[in-house]
């Protein structure tokens, strides 16, 4: 299948999430996620702050871990600008002031900024992936241009998804950024 058709597939499973299956999703990615990496390497995490209206996983469950328990760990999020295309980011704190933006996007207010090629780790939404570590997000290509542009060829590149992958993605271009893991609610995939 297609990008176009995946995209369109996987909104609609996963606005048809129940809540209960929803916070179980999001529950046992973030206990995969702790229990498969040793972040012990890690001085800074970029994490997506999630649209939950779209029933987007509840990366603030990662958050407030990282909070607790690895104090050492700067996070780092970002905020999208439409007219350029690119993702901006900045450190997160506990008391930084999140704010949704026109398009329900939530973002850091009066924040930070932080230099990407400093990110060690990077967690990023998706809708789908591949058996290969393709993803499809939604569809503007903001990660695939942030990775190839403004990070280190290093930073490890983690999915969070609350779906298995499909066989294949059809069209894959040289713009898209392949994964090293995804993170699903029963297993870690590593490319």
């Amino acid at each position: 299948m297609t990008k176009q058709q995946l995209r369109k597939q996987f909104l609609e499973k996963r606005q048809a999430l129940e809540a209960d299956t929803w916070q179980e999703n999001s529950q046992a990615i973030c206990q995969n996620f702790f229990n498969y990496f040793d972040l012990g390497g890690i001085k800074k995490l970029h994490i997506f702050l999630p649209i939950l209206k779209q029933n987007e996983i509840n990366t603030r469950l990662i958050i407030q871990q990282v909070f607790q328990n690895s104090p050492e760990i700067t996070l780092v999020t970002s905020k999208s600008d439409f007219k350029t295309s690119r993702m901006e980011s900045y450190q997160l704190d506990a008391d930084t002031k999140i704010v949704e933006n026109r398009w329900g996007i939530p973002e850091p207010v009066a924040a930070v900024k932080c230099p990407d090629d400093t990110i060690d780790m990077i967690l990023m939404p998706l809708l789908c992936f591949d058996k290969q570590g393709y993803r499809v997000g939604y569809g503007k290509g903001f990660y695939d241009r942030f990775l190839q542009q403004r990070c280190r060829t290093d930073i490890i590149k983690i999915g969070l998804s609350q779906f298995d992958p499909v066989n294949e993605i059809d069209d894959v271009n040289e713009y898209d950024v392949k994964l090293n893991y995804c993170v699903t609610n029963d297993r870690v995939w590593r490319y």
